[in-house]
């Protein structure tokens, strides 16, 4: 039986982390090549418009509302231990409140979420590995602007519970991670300090959540500590939904 202390040493393991090219995902990804891992990232951008070092990753362009796109990225994987899907969109502007918005959010925060799912698993049979997803507390307390990211991330919450139970007898855990509010690009509009002032007088963790603090929960969900966790949503939000 592995030793608790030796459970996050990841240093025989292969991790995707599809949009880990930036934000929380990033913050993923570094996480699990510090723990040693062999780690790979999507980002929907080509490589070198992005300023993040990726130099301790493998680096593959990915737009996951391109069914083919994710069959073709799948079929490069002879091996996969852990598949993390940090990918999220948003419309601004009411942008989500018009049907084409509506429907390009949920093709690419739900849709192209069961896709890398599907396309993934016979991998991750293999290695009886895991899949790890990040919702939003927007999946507990709706987004007052974003009627289409907190229905796709409710349900990604769903999605979750129900591959859980469906792989379960394959060895295949699924879990989620929600987090708060996490300064990122798509945040931008949300944050800075005086948002931050405002938000830590309310908030019993009073500060904004960094990418540290979710990866912290995604390799505890990746790894022998988690075994017996499967179907469930981590909560990181410092409080926020209480």
């Amino acid at each position: 039986m592995m030793r608790l202390v030796d459970a996050l040493n990841f240093s025989s393991k292969r991790i995707l982390v599809c949009g880990g090219s930036d934000g929380i995902g990033y913050g993923v990804a570094s996480a699990f090549a510090d723990a040693g891992a062999s780690v790979a990232i999507t980002g929907t951008r080509p490589r070198d418009s992005y300023e993040n070092d990726f130099s301790l990753f493998t680096f593959h362009q990915l737009d996951v509302q391109d069914a083919d796109a994710i069959r073709s990225l799948a079929s490069q994987f002879d091996s996969l231990d852990v598949l993390v899907n940090c990918i999220g969109a948003v419309l601004w502007k009411k942008g989500e409140f018009e049907r084409a918005g509506f429907e390009q959010i949920l093709s690419i925060n739900l849709s192209g979420a069961m896709q890398l799912c599907t396309d993934f698993y016979p991998t991750l049979c293999k290695s009886r590995g895991c899949i790890v997803h990040i919702d939003s507390v927007a999946s507990i307390n709706a987004a007052v602007n974003n009627p289409a990211y907190s229905a796709s991330k409710a349900g990604l919450v769903q999605l979750t519970r129900a591959l859980a139970k469906k792989w379960g007898h394959s060895g295949v855990r699924v879990n989620t991670v929600a987090p708060g509010m996490v300064p990122t690009k798509m945040t931008q509009n949300q944050s800075g300090p005086e948002a931050e002032a405002r938000f830590s007088a309310t908030n019993p963790i009073s500060r904004f959540g960094s990418p540290q603090d979710i990866a912290g929960a995604v390799l505890f969900l990746a790894s022998p500590m988690s075994a017996y966790v499967t179907g469930q949503q981590l909560v990181v939000d410092g409080g926020l939904t209480l």
